[in-house]
């Protein structure tokens, strides 16, 4: 009798702390992406009163994928320019 278990990708369920130092973000900044009163919030699940986010879901890195395609679309220059004429 053989029992099959399905592979489903596993991921690394993290708090808002380990999110901000992953990405070099103040925690602050991730906790306000959570809130429900932003209009599009970082991909989270809530555990009651706590907040985790599933490090290497596809939710996730879409998420900040965009975000970054955003930044290399113009947010990012000015910082260029400056470093430029220094």
């Amino acid at each position: 009798m053989s029992t099959e278990l399905s592979v489903l990708p596993q991921y690394e369920y993290i708090d808002s702390k380990a999110l901000a130092d992953r990405w070099h973000l103040p925690e602050s900044w991730v906790r306000e992406h959570v809130r429900s009163r932003n209009s599009d919030p970082i991909p989270h699940v809530r555990f009651g009163k706590y907040v985790r986010f599933r490090w290497g879901s596809p939710e996730l890195e879409s998420w900040a994928k965009q975000r970054n395609s955003s930044f290399n679309n113009g947010f990012g220059e000015g910082t260029q320019r400056k470093k430029a004429l220094k």
